[in-house]
């Protein structure tokens, strides 16, 4: 985007202008590729934090905001590196730390609401942040600590002063049905006439009330996400769900109007055997019974290590073995008749190396937008350790997130991997 902008990427050839800052979880997650690239990253919650940016350049005047930007670009950066949260290059002390959880009272929610957007009509409302799961891959249940929703109170705030404009209100979360008020929310928003639509459905927060709603308000589609059709690889994963719970939420919507239905699974998961692909079809036939003839399709990825995660640890199988596995899972379910869409392992060992890797990685992409180089090439360039994300780690591995204080111990996340290896090399649940 900087590039295609007119603006140079790397941070040293633009002096601080203009400033340049980014966020969110991917960057909270794993800062150091952009350390090279972005003037100021903001780790944790953003809400605060940008309340704080605004504040701070609402206090100088324009004049002083380019004066410092392009002469004297160290006065801003050090009272950007004063908020907490703000890791600044050059100007952040050691110890970084993850900004503290913010209300949910500050959740966002869409600000602009225009037919010219893909959701034309739609106001989309985070409605709860985290998750209320342990599985060992998630990085939102590792950043975004603890679970919190948005209460019903704040949606009758919310309601009352609703544009016109708005037809639809999309509830955004890691477990829409896990709020406590996801019933009256519901209720409440289709007593105005407003349709209301879901990012996901966890199978476990499906009880016989939750699942009649869904259907009652003419929702078409549901997505669940079983992760594997091992229930020993799941329970391993930390996504202690039983394959029947999946079987009577798939029924219990189909009984309610759901017509289509689309599972999620992950490939290359340490625990992963001969007996997977097995337990996987046999899963996959049960579900299909469940659903009486409904609709069916899979969405098959790879399984990509992240940051504060009990997986950080984890050695990512190599390429060709990740491909084997999704071919062998690819072929079984077209046998089985369902659509099927797999994500490229080729763009899952990119998403490792962003996810796992330092400046060197920043660096790469540079070279790989401005130079033309080949990705491989760009990567050999900059040093870039391509072997890193397939190693197995330890608790003397050095990780380049290590001098940023996040929201979980490190000791803390070794012991469960430890432990998720057991239950995957064990027998099924």
């Amino acid at each position: 985007m900087l590039h295609e902008a007119g603006v140079p990427p790397l941070r040293e050839r633009r002096g601080g202008r203009p400033l340049v800052i980014a966020g969110g979880p991917a960057v909270s997650a794993n800062p150091m590729p952009l350390v090279d690239i972005v003037d100021a990253l903001a780790l944790g919650e953003g809400e605060e934090t940008l309340g704080e940016i605004i504040r701070l350049l609402e206090e100088m005047s324009r004049d002083e905001i380019d004066r410092q930007s392009s002469r004297e670009p160290g006065v801003l950066l050090e009272a950007l590196a004063r908020i907490p949260g703000m890791l600044v290059p050059g100007f952040s002390s050691a110890g970084v730390s993850f900004r503290d959880p913010v209300s949910p009272s500050h959740f966002p929610r869409s600000v602009i609401i225009t037919p010219e957007s893909v959701f034309p009509d739609t106001m989309l409302v985070e409605s709860g942040r985290g998750c209320p799961g342990a599985c060992a891959f998630c990085l939102a249940a590792s950043i975004y600590r603890p679970f919190r929703f948005m209460p019903l109170s704040a949606f009758k705030e919310l309601v009352e002063g609703l544009h016109p404009a708005v037809k639809r209100i999309g509830l955004v979360s890691t477990a829409v049905a896990a709020n406590p008020d996801f019933v009256p929310i519901v209720k409440l928003l289709a007593s105005r006439g407003i349709a209301v639509s879901f990012s996901s459905l966890r199978a476990e927060d499906l009880d016989d009330e939750k699942a009649a709603l869904v259907g009652s308000i003419g929702t078409a589609s549901a997505s669940l996400a079983p992760e594997s059709g091992s229930e020993r690889v799941r329970f391993a994963l930390g996504k202690r769900v039983p394959d029947e719970v999946y079987f009577i939420a798939a029924a219990k919507l189909r009984a309610a109007g759901v017509r289509h239905f689309t599972l999620y699974l992950l490939i290359g998961c340490p625990g992963e055997n001969e007996t997977t692909l097995v337990e996987t079809e046999i899963f996959m036939e049960r579900f299909r019974k469940a659903i009486g003839g409904r609709g069916f399709s899979v969405h098959v990825n790879p399984l990509v290590p992240k940051p504060w995660t009990p997986l950080q640890f984890w050695a990512m199988p190599e390429e060709r073995e990740i491909a084997e596995r999704q071919r062998a899972v690819e072929k079984m379910l077209r046998r089985l008749g369902l659509g099927v869409q797999i994500k490229s392992v080729r763009s899952a060992l990119r998403q490792a190396l962003f996810s796992t890797g330092d400046e060197r990685i920043g660096r790469a992409i540079v070279h790989y937008v401005e130079g033309g180089l080949s990705w491989k090439r760009a990567l050999k360039e900059a040093g870039v350790n391509v072997s890193f994300p397939h190693e197995r780690k330890g608790p003397e591995t050095a990780f380049p997130w290590d001098a940023i204080s996040g929201p979980v111990r490190r000791g803390t996340l070794f012991k469960r991997f430890e432990a998720m290896e057991r239950d995957g090399s064990a027998g099924a649940p």
